[in-house]
């Protein structure tokens, strides 16, 4: 049997054998070595097998070395420094399990949040071209311009290609909304939900390297009505069979259905990808595409470009800020009667250039983007929370190495007297502090995989680390780390402990451990200063999402059930709406284009009349249902009628939008009215709108913003175009009464897919509560806190480690003036006390020194929220109560232990 190619690991450790091995040996133990592996693996797995691999080179490196005399000696050397460092380890094993606990915490964070940050700062680098890959990106010409769209009109990518050769390749893609698959087979018809359906040009594929499994990815989207989908969407369609060639149909906005050709199968779109398709069509079948009178403002599409090698990119986004002017002039012309430049008048229509490895984890551009996004604020604030608990960790290391100077200290005397160097002691207690971080680490690195399962829970990640020692660069950073941390946590004990002099030693005069402490005592307070930093915004980041939770928002969003996809039911939906207000179970069911907290459409307005300003405002289209099913409360005039067909071109303002207008507030519209008052639709239509009512403000998006200026429309007002049907809900107040419990909830849902299917069984059957939806604008940030709690709950258990083995060493140390104390008469409580405060002390000076550190660090972080919590004192009493309660705690034991020693015992050899 022919045997299978070596590991990395296994190669690297030959090669270290080679040179330390007689070649009368080497091939016998090599084989040796092979077999016990492949025993190993078949039994125990390639990770064990890898490692007990490394483990048995060791040990044959110390019987069959093939060094001269010099390194024979050398290689003893450092045998008996591990020998004395392992000695010194097993002797005082509660130090050695205080330290190797601490070190373990520190290392696991710290590689639990490198892991976080890793996957966080490389998505999209997969593309053979990635370095080369930038998205086109451009101002919000539908908003204030000062912000930025992710996405283009389709003319961008035809003024690239023509007026700039420094593009290897410019190809669009376009967001195609969820819709109906139907696939027949055996002449049964199947319904399938498909959320990810993008449409995309030919060459898409020779800019983004998605892996092939079937098709030519030249070709495969050349064709109209073509279709590539990804493997688990070939296998949900078909099973096993092969997809390619396959026919699929798509249903339209009116109920008709589109048959495409499956031509490509590509492997699952990898989850670091700002992409995310499952179904891919030809951009070439979308009749849309047809209609140039929109191109350079039907801002929908991702227009991707893959530069050619060695383009100066400052030079290449100078160039190219021409373009507009240039080609978008005949589009205003042609819609607005604007020539470009009075249509831009003191503003800048430019083009950007992304880089697409800074796409996923870039807060700009906000609008139009495809996929999911990072928060790079998150990946910061875990950066420095991982690098701050290694440094406690690494403190506790070197006060507990130096607070026990005084037990090494004849040691070191007798080494120097016996001709030891200082740098050869340096060199020993550097050598042992890297034991402890070489065992640490092991152990972090075991923790780690336990507990990665229940991390990517919390964070919402798919994080592995085992694949990562198949890198030989995750290798060496790894080793380096090792070595790195090693040297910095054993620095300071090394030249303290190696400082010491032969003749004070020797006499047992040297200094103890706890004279001269201003250093390990700043250590201790660094530590507390960070836990409580931690503790303090832990709090208030549950405080503010506690906050936003409770708030009134001006609308009751309890118990609206919101029903999605109604455009796919055309005109049935007036059907189910009919069938519903009928169903005891429901107060309201009303109509509506877009809901809360996503309200995100808008146009330009302005109020009638001479040199009226032209203002970005958001509308909601819905029916008259809608504003009551919210409980929003009308402040001036009425509500749509029913009975009136005119109101379907009148509007409703909140409060906001009456502002922006100019036409004052409610306190000045006994004299002026905004009732009766018309706003121009400033597009294209220039339409009259009747205002017949003034609602107060409500948040229509999520609390983290101002309420921003709304018109409410009538959702039969067809003054908008919509890129297909548009998007359509029904919402419905549930009544309490006919929902005691979650059986009652459940028999109502199922009713109401029911009812759905009855109709149309083809239509995607999905529902929404509005008071989740508004939860889950602040998703991120409550995983955020719950990883927040977590990273913070180590910190505190690292600090009171490093707390616990000081406390414990000052008992040894004072254990003496303890019993003399007792002997004359102290109480214990008294001498509880007087232990204890010295520690209290240092817990005290670190809450002076964190809470205005906090206060400034969570008033930043407050300052991203419209409405924000109070910053109240007490969180800052209760955070600094909290941690003098787990100081006391952690060092009660000692202090007890100490003060009820009896004195007969403590003062026998004095």
């Amino acid at each position: 049997m022919m045997r299978q190619r070596k590991s990395f690991v296994r190669s690297i450790t030959d090669s270290i054998l080679s040179r330390f091995i007689d070649s009368l040996y080497l091939e016998e133990l090599l084989g040796d070595l092979d077999e016990m592996y492949d025993d190993r693996r078949s039994s125990r797995g390639k990770f064990i097998a890898d490692f007990m691999y490394c483990f048995d080179a060791v040990h044959l490196l110390i019987g069959f070395s093939k060094s001269t005399q010099h390194q024979n000696n050398h290689t003893m050397f450092i045998s008996n420094m591990f020998r004395i460092a392992w000695r010194n380890a097993l002797r005082h094993k509660q130090f050695t399990f205080l330290n190797i606990s601490g070190l373990t915490i520190g290392i696991a964070t710290c590689l639990a949040i490198g892991l976080y940050v890793y996957d966080e700062t490389t998505y999209d680098t997969f593309h053979t071209n990635g370095n080369r890959i930038y998205r086109i990106n451009q101002p919000m010409i539908w908003g204030d311009w000062n912000g930025k769209f992710a996405s283009t009109g389709p003319g961008v990518a035809e003024a690239l290609r023509s007026d700039a050769p420094e593009f290897e390749e410019v190809t669009r893609i376009l967001a195609m909304g969820e819709r109906t698959v139907r696939v027949t087979i055996d002449g049964k018809p199947s319904y399938f939900p498909e959320k990810k359906f993008f449409s995309a040009e030919e060459n898409f594929f020779k800019v983004f390297s998605f892996e092939f499994v079937h098709g030519n990815p030249l070709t495969a989207l050349k064709e109209n009505y073509s279709l590539v989908v990804t493997e688990s969407t070939a296998a949900r369609y078909f099973g096993s069979e092969d997809a390619i060639g396959k026919l699929i149909e798509l249903k339209n906005s009116d109920g008709t259905y589109t048959s495409y050709t499956i031509r490509g199968v590509v492997a699952d779109i990898p989850v670091k990808s700002h992409l995310q398709f499952d179904m891919l069509g030809s951009l070439s079948s979308v009749e849309e595409m047809r209609d140039n009178s929109w191109k350079w403002i039907w801002t929908g599409f991702g227009t991707y470009g893959l530069v050619k090698e060695g383009t100066d990119i400052n030079a290449l986004t100078a160039k190219i800020q021409t373009l507009p002017p240039k080609w978008a002039a005949t589009t205003t012309e042609r819609i607005f009667n604007q020539s470009f430049d009075a249509y831009v008048a003191g503003k800048k229509w430019s083009l950007y250039l992304q880089p697409v490895s800074d796409i996923y984890l870039s807060s700009s551009p906000s609008q139009h983007r495809f996929g999911s996004t990072g928060n790079p604020q998150f990946v910061i604030i875990f950066g420095v929370i991982g690098i701050l608990v290694l440094v406690l960790s690494c403190i506790n290391f070197m006060n507990l190495s130096t607070a026990r100077s005084g037990n090494r200290a004849k040691e070191v005397g007798i080494r120097k007297v016996l001709g030891s160097q200082k740098i050869t002691l340096v060199r020993q207690f550097i050598v042992e502090s890297t034991l402890y971080v070489v065992v640490a680490a092991v152990a972090a690195l075991v923790l780690v995989q336990l507990s990665l399962n229940a991390f990517n829970n919390i964070a919402v990640k798919q994080l592995e680390l085992l694949p990562h020692f198949a890198n030989p660069y995750f290798i060496g950073i790894l080793v380096a780390f090792i070595l790195m941390l090693g040297v910095l946590a054993g620095s300071y004990p090394a030249f303290y402990l190696s400082a010491f002099q032969p003749a004070e030693t020797l006499k047992g005069k040297v200094r103890s451990g706890f004279k001269r402490k201003g250093i390990r005592n700043g250590m201790v307070v660094f530590q507390f200063t960070v836990s409580i930093t931690l503790i303090i915004c832990t709090f208030f980041v549950q405080k503010q999402l506690s906050y936003t939770s409770s708030m009134n928002v001006g609308i009751v969003k309890d118990h609206v059930l919101q029903l999605h996809y109604m455009e796919q039911l055309g005109n049935g939906v007036d059907i189910l709406k009919a069938k519903l207000e009928s169903n005891p179970a429901f107060k309201y069911v009303s109509r509506a284009h877009s809901i809360p907290p996503y309200v995100w459409e808008g146009d330009r307005y302005k109020a009638e009349g001479p040199d009226q300003p032209v203002l970005d405002l958001s509308y909601a289209r819905v029916d008259e249902q809608y504003l009551p099913l919210l409980g929003v409360e009308f402040i001036a005039g009425r509500n749509f009628d029913p009975a009136n067909p005119a109101d379907k071109h009148k509007i409703i303002l909140n409060e906001e939008a009456v502002r922006a207008l100019g036409w004052g507030s409610k306190d000045t519209w006994t004299e002026d009215s905004p009732i009766g008052k018309f706003v121009i639709q400033a597009f294209d239509k220039e339409e009259k709108l009747e205002v017949i009512g003034v609602v107060k403000d409500f948040n229509f998006n999520s609390v983290k913003e101002q309420i921003q200026p709304l018109l409410v429309m009538h959702h039969l007002n067809d003054l908008h175009w919509s890129f297909g049907s548009g998007k359509s809900y029904l919402a419905l107040r549930l009544n309490p009464v006919a929902v005691q419990n979650s059986d009652d909830l459940q028999a109502i849902i199922d009713g109401v897919k029911a009812e759905i299917a009855s109709i149309d069984p083809s239509v995607i059957f999905q529902y929404s509560f509005m008071d989740e939806e508004f939860e889950n604008t602040f998703r991120a940030e409550r995983q955020m806190g719950v990883v927040l709690n977590l990273f913070t709950g180590l910190a505190v258990v690292i600090a009171c480690l490093g707390l616990f083995g000081l406390a414990a060493f000052s008992a040894e140390q004072r254990i003496k003036e303890l019993g003399i104390r007792k002997v004359m008469g102290a109480k214990v409580h008294e001498l509880v006390f007087l232990f204890s405060s010295e520690f209290t002390k240092l817990v005290v000076l670190a809450i002076v020194i964190a809470s205005p550190l906090a206060w400034f660090l969570v008033d930043y972080w407050l300052s991203n929220f419209a409405f924000r919590t109070s910053i109240d004192i007490w969180v800052f009493v209760v955070a600094s109560v909290s941690a003098l309660a787990i100081a006391a705690l952690t060092i009660s034991y000692q202090a007890i232990s100490a003060a009820n020693n009896n004195p007969v015992d403590t003062l026998r050899n004095e």
